[in-house]
């Protein structure tokens, strides 16, 4: 009577403690390893830094002991790659029984409920990370408190975040455990969903690209979700380790790493939930839950589609939309049927066909609505009115000095001109190809701001353009020269308010026609710093130093502009760097000289950079040279 009794409360508890000591006791060697591991980088290499430098004074090893002591969550980078590792082989380890019919059916049968089986064996698990956890921080505690460093804080901060990270990842392995009945699926599907949106994400941004017409990448907002979707992405930035000009250590990103952790209790619920389900007979099975075998199958055709199919535009270099779709239907289909062999662990899978067809179809469909963009992608432009910026990226023009900063405008003028250049590019798109006989190119990337809040972007590369349409309004070439000439965006492009009150460094004149020795000289400038810039500043209000064009063979460009090129070096300190010593970091000013810079070549006059035996020489004049 008492042994039934006993059979009872075992079968109305949550935890068996019978079973979780054999599984600790089973898989000693594993949480073994584990533990050993972090005694390794952390007590026995501390007390390496003691012996190896124990002929120092003590004050100078306790100072450089107390800085070890502060710097302990820098392994956590290490850290989270060893918790992706463990966290899947205790899963394997804990929940092996469930993938031999033989292991499940003796275990299923033991006298307890199946959210006890669980239980145990989810704690058993969790054991096998977070006790060594406690037990190093235990013994770093005891070392540093014996030596006279003792720091709690990043101890703490490191048993936290550590925790937290194998947390996640052991429930995320143990939820992908209660959707396989193979022991080898396992770490395969554990892999491959903790990269699975991000490299999804990326495939389909290529496919866009192929196909619309100034597609350039999805925007921050949809690739923020795709990195709190790929949790090696994103704690690998949270974990970073910052301090303070205390030598106060916290992380980059700590709510990140508390997310995962919050998220990992819900995945383990969750896990539990589908394990209550779980057929006993479902063991050996690739996919052991029937509601989610569709899912996998068609998940792995798709998956298989998009990347098979870039993988071999890749390598037959070729990048046309419709040739993409061809070959997506044909790795779609074959990664279907695969699928279908996984599932069935046979072969014989052809009677399958017609959700091979089916599939295929809608793969051929989405191709197809690209490729004639039933979306309106293509044409889309803004309305004035519900733009509050926008900035330009790459449209620069020539020469090719220091002038390729982006643009930015909020006034109705400037946001009126991108938005004729935006248009004028996707009307001559529309017209479709104009000859070969283009003067040259234009590229460039176009971000607004909507008054919703919204940011949108487009990217346009390779837009053909023409000389003779440098005055005919409503081209590319007019709506993008407008853009480049406004001495307001020249001054963006050249960041000009960079320089005010910066200390300049040195400077020089590249490409200096040397006439005697008929070759380029580069002289350095080592005094009158200053004046230099004021001079070039005078001639840049002026608009004579700093103009752009478009065309590099044009003829205004080939006269007006000399091959030297001033650079001016200056340092400056970031005022974002939290440092205990400010940080000096040298940055480069460089504009291309013209002849009408009367007051910089002036200066340069003065300073003996120019005499008669080094002169400037335009374009023209040294095309002619060389003829």
């Amino acid at each position: 009577m008492n042994w039934e009794v006993r059979i009872m409360r075992s079968g109305t508890s949550f935890f068996n403690g019978t079973l979780y000591r054999k599984m600790i006791l089973r898989f000693w060697p594993l949480w073994a390893l584990y533990a050993a591991f972090w005694i390794m980088v952390l007590p026995l290499r501390f007390l390496a830094e003691i012996t190896r430098r124990n002929q120092w004074q003590d004050g100078e090893l306790l100072d450089y002991l107390t800085t070890q002591a502060e710097r302990v969550p820098d392994v956590l980078q290490v850290g989270m790659l060893v918790a992706f590792l463990m966290g899947v082989l205790c899963a394997m380890a804990v929940f092996s029984y469930l993938y031999s019919s033989r292991s499940a059916c003796m275990i299923h049968a033991l006298p307890v409920r199946r959210e006890g089986l669980f239980i145990t064996h989810y704690l058993a698990g969790l054991s096998f990370l977070i006790v060594p956890h406690l037990a190093v921080y235990g013994l770093m505690v005891a070392i540093e408190a014996s030596i006279g460093c003792l720091n709690l804080w990043p101890l703490t901060l490191w048993l936290l975040a550590q925790s937290g990270m194998c947390l996640f990842f052991y429930s995320f392995a143990v939820f992908c455990a209660m959707f396989t009945g193979h022991l080898l699926a396992l770490p395969v599907f554990y892999g491959i969903l903790n990269f699975l949106v991000y490299m999804i994400m990326g495939l389909v941004e290529q496919v866009l690209t192929m196909f619309l017409f100034g597609f350039q990448r999805f925007n921050s907002a949809v690739w923020a979700v795709g990195d709190w979707l790929t949790p090696m992405t994103k704690l690998g930035g949270g974990i970073n380790v910052v301090y303070d000009g205390a030598g106060v250590a916290s992380l980059d990103n700590p709510q990140a790493v508390a997310v995962y952790a919050v998220a990992g209790v819900v995945l383990a619920v969750a896990a539990m939930l589908v394990y209550r389900q779980r057929s006993v007979e479902s063991a050996g099975d690739v996919v052991a839950v029937h509601v989610v075998r569709p899912l996998f199958k068609y998940g792995v055709a798709l998956c298989v589609g998009l990347t098979g199919g870039m993988l071999t535009c890749s390598i037959l270099y070729v990048y046309a939309g419709m040739v993409y779709t061809a070959w997506m239907i044909f790795w779609t289909v074959v990664g279907y049927f695969a699928a279908e062999m996984l599932l069935r662990k046979s072969f014989r899978v052809w009677k399958a066909w017609k959700g091979g067809v089916v599939v295929a179809g809608v793969v051929c469909l989405l191709g197809l609505s690209l490729h004639y963009d039933w979306y309106g992608y293509e044409n889309w432009t803004p309305d004035g009115e519900s733009v509050t910026s926008v900035t330009v990226f790459g449209l620069d023009g020539y020469p090719s000095d220091g002038g390729s900063y982006s643009i930015l405008r909020e006034d109705e003028e400037g946001i009126q001109r991108i938005l004729e250049l935006h248009q004028c590019v996707v009307d001559q798109h529309a017209q479709g190809n104009q000859g070969n006989d283009q003067d040259g190119y234009l590229s460039f990337m176009v971000a607004y701001t909507m008054e919703d809040g919204r940011e949108i972007q487009r990217r346009y590369n390779d837009i053909p353009i023409w000389i003779a349409d440098q005055d005919a309004p409503g081209t590319v070439t007019y709506a993008a020269q407008r853009i480049i000439r406004d001495r307001d965006n020249v001054a963006q492009l050249y960041d000009i308010d960079r320089m005010d009150g910066v200390q300049l460094d040195y400077g020089y004149v590249d490409r200096v026609w040397n006439t005697e020795e008929q070759q380029y000289e580069s002289v350095e400038l080592d005094e009158k710093l200053d004046q230099v810039w004021q001079a070039v500043k005078a001639d840049f209000d002026q608009g004579t130093i700093g103009v752009r064009y478009l065309f590099d063979g044009e003829d205004d460009r080939m006269d007006n502009t000399y091959t030297a090129d001033l650079t001016l070096t200056y340092l400056f300190s970031n005022p974002g760097d939290n440092k205990e010593t400010d940080r000096i970091y040298q940055g480069d000013f460089m504009i291309t000289l013209t002849p009408q810079a009367e007051n910089t070549l002036a200066i340069l006059k003065e300073l003996g950079v120019l005499d008669e035996t080094h002169q400037l020489m335009t374009w023209r004049e040294i095309s002619m040279l060389n003829y």
